[in-house]
């Protein structure tokens, strides 16, 4: 499907942009790993506004934790209302947000960088490379340390620059790749996605979710979204397997219509309480969107249905998951896999 002129403008002025900064602050890179005992204070650099692009920074962000245990670790993302999400991850500090009405309000944006210069981070870090926020934001901030990706015709305002990882595949564990600017390998640590609920939240998020529960999530971006038929169908898929299924409908809160009036639905837009009721269930079922991240950021079994894309790049990674490529394939062939791969009991 074609792009918008408005969008491939604005990435051919992105582009344009990155290419005359690079030429004007060419990056300065230092081979040397960065002392350990130098990282006190870490602050992680995502300003973007999707949830699963802000769940993908979870490898890294527990990678630091586990690298740094007595490292203050701090991060920047776009949208408040995903603060939540991760301000209760062990060792994170503080989670700030920048609003894109900051940008229109500078005395704000100001007092913002004065704010997180005060907190003297001894280490930056901007796991994007291709985002202009994230490059401005590491120019303008003050760090001993900035650590980013480096590639050819990109701005990258950094001390220590690594080599974008051509090797990896999947986004969120490109990341992980940046880790070398401390002498560590990315395979060295888990590859997966992980908020670290605790067992206190799950538990206070249990009430009202039977076993065994599947919960589905019906709405996704413009082609990757399959239609109330088609999850109708599978569900009759599923429950014709095993009468004993029970579907919880999960809903956006811009889209409150539920599938069906008989099936139990779950609302709820504190993304963690979310991700914590979302632990309780047995499985998750989605389309390829931003909430086949949060579920298995959770540890929950997710099986994500790709229609039109490719999983390779932002597939599902927990070791219970499944991102299923249905194209060409019968509701009967995708409900025998789901269960298989669930590995749920068959009435038959």
């Amino acid at each position: 499907m074609a792009q918008a002129f408005h969008i491939r403008l604005r990435k051919q002025a992105r582009s344009l942009a990155h290419k005359v900064l690079s030429k004007l602050f060419p990056l300065p890179c230092n081979p040397q790993p960065i002392a350990l005992e130098e990282v006190r204070k870490i602050l992680v650099v995502r300003i973007n506004y999707r949830i699963g692009n802000i769940l993908f920074t979870t490898p890294l962000l527990n990678a630091l934790a586990q690298k740094f245990p007595s490292a203050q670790i701090d991060l920047m993302i776009g949208a408040p209302f995903i603060s939540p999400l991760l301000q209760e991850m062990p060792q994170i500090n503080k989670v700030y947000s920048f609003p894109r009405a900051l940008l229109k309000q500078p005395l704000k944006l100001w007092k913002l960088k004065k704010m997180l210069d005060a907190n003297a981070y001894d280490v930056l870090i901007a796991p994007s490379l291709s985002s202009s926020s994230d490059s401005l934001f590491t120019f303008l901030l003050k760090s001993n340390h900035k650590v980013g990706f480096y590639a050819p015709d990109i701005f990258s305002p950094l001390t220590h620059g690594v080599a974008f990882p051509r090797d990896i595949a999947h986004e969120a564990l490109k990341p992980l790749a940046l880790l070398s600017a401390f002498g560590e390998e990315a395979q060295n640590y888990p590859q997966i996605l992980d908020l670290k609920l605790s067992p206190q939240e799950i538990s206070q998020a249990k009430e009202g979710i039977p076993h065994p529960s599947i919960g589905i999530f019906r709405d996704a971006r413009g082609n990757k979204k399959l239609d109330d038929k088609f999850w109708k169908a599978l569900i009759l898929g599923l429950k014709a397997q095993n009468k004993n299924l029970h579907f919880i409908d999960i809903l956006d809160p811009n889209n409150t219509q539920p599938l069906d009036k008989n099936m139990q639905t779950l609302s709820e837009k504190n993304l963690r309480v979310l991700a914590s009721k979302i632990a309780n269930l047995d499985a998750f079922i989605c389309a390829d969107t931003g909430p086949m991240h949060l579920s298995s950021a959770s540890l929950t079994p997710t099986i994500a249905l790709f229609k039109t894309t490719s999983p390779s790049l932002y597939g599902t990674l927990g070791k219970k998951d499944l991102s299923l490529v249905i194209k060409d394939k019968s509701i009967v062939q995708i409900a025998k896999e789901l269960m298989q791969t669930l590995g749920l009991p068959n009435d038959k």
